[in-house]
């Protein structure tokens, strides 16, 4: 079964390129198109089941623990398309942390996909997954420099890099960093990381959520959804590629500006198991009210476990109104939530997180006007 070059048909619609076509649209050097004739498969899309399951508030860090205890995420037959944008977003939001100097342009994705055609609904789910991640690369306006397809379970990864396809094992010399914005130099894409990982250990700090759409929180696909063996039926519907571009390019302005002191990708596991991956060695005390209000009192495990993709950035007290008005100037909306917590371990969330004095001044000023 040849699933790159066959003519598919899809719950009796017939579909009008194959998926190496659609490939090769994306591609920066496209390879030639095979000869011959082409076999036709015909498929049916698997729906997801009813979301019937309901959720304890009280239990999200229990959520996290078996979150985190999966020994092998699957993918999501009946949300690949969702699951693979989610996946092309985590992989380039993961070159915003590296050092070296690029933009969103100047970035390439390296794609591979795991697949068989044996049970029913799997060659549906690999179109989806394909024309998913086509759409979305193409709206973004980046190449898919490379990709491969081999047997297996279904399974798909991204990799970002440079147009020239490769990374630098070093970051830019500290004298040429002025130089950095002339029209002649490369983008260069480093090995070696810029921002920690890990939170650093200064309780004045504040860690900021910025998602990269501004799609709904929802469950289906999720990795909670797995652990729990429940099966939600509507995923995030990422596909803003504008509103992605903007958040990209002002989070990575900030990186290399050296505003950023710890950051992370908010992808599969969503926020909750991000923020926990960072607070190693160093705590952190956080609060998610405002994201749940800001999406229409949207549910709190809907906001800590939907893998809507973003960022999680440390910054110091000192840099917050620059970061502020750096994130309104591009309509980038950020949220908040919370602060390292020297010489603790682990997440702790609280039901409120005190704002800054410039904002609370604000507010404050505003409550009183009549």
């Amino acid at each position: 079964m040849d699933l790159l070059n066959s003519n598919y048909i899809i719950d009796g619609v017939q579909m009008n390129l194959t998926p190496a076509q659609m490939l090769r649209e994306c591609m920066s050097e496209p390879p030639l198109e095979p000869e011959g004739d082409k076999e036709t498969l015909a498929d049916e899309s698997k729906d997801p089941a009813p979301d019937k399951h309901g959720y304890d508030e009280r239990k999200a860090l229990q959520y996290a623990q078996k979150v985190e205890a999966l020994q092998k995420r699957s993918l999501p037959v009946a949300f690949a398309a969702p699951y693979t944008a989610g996946k092309v977003a985590q992989a380039l939001i993961d070159a915003i942390w590296q050092g070296g100097h690029f933009r969103l342009g100047d970035l390439s994705l390296k794609a591979d996909w795991k697949w068989n055609g044996k049970e029913i609904g799997l060659p549906a789910a690999f179109y989806a997954s394909v024309e998913s991640a086509c759409d979305y690369i193409d709206a973004l306006g980046v190449k898919i420099r490379k990709y491969s397809l081999t047997g297996g379970d279904p399974a798909v990864g991204f990799k970002a890099v440079t147009a020239a396809g490769e990374e630098a094992d070093e970051d830019l010399p500290e004298e040429e960093t002025l130089l950095r914005d002339l029209p002649s130099r490369k983008a260069r894409l480093s090995r070696r990381r810029k921002v920690a990982p890990t939170l650093q250990p200064e309780e004045s700090d504040w860690l900021l959520f910025i998602p990269f759409d501004p799609c709904d929180f929802r469950l289906g696909g999720s990795a909670l959804a797995q652990a729990l063996g429940t099966s939600p039926s509507t995923a995030p519907d990422i596909q803003d590629a504008d509103y992605f571009m903007d958040c990209f390019e002002v989070v990575r302005e900030l990186v290399e500006d050296g505003v950023v002191k710890a950051g992370a990708t908010v992808g599969e596991g969503g926020l909750l198991c991000a923020l926990r991956a960072m607070a190693v060695g160093c705590g952190a005390d956080i609060c998610i009210r405002d994201i749940s209000k800001a999406y229409g009192d949207e549910k709190p495990v809907r906001v800590l476990f939907g893998e809507v993709p973003g960022v999680i950035i440390q910054i110091a007290d000192i840099d917050y109104d620059y970061v502020d008005a750096e994130l309104i100037l591009e309509d980038v909306v950020y949220y908040p939530i919370g602060h390292p917590l020297p010489g603790k371990s682990g997440v702790r969330i609280t039901e409120k997180v005190d704002l800054p004095q410039i904002l609370e001044s604000l507010l404050n000023t505003l409550e009183g006007e009549d």
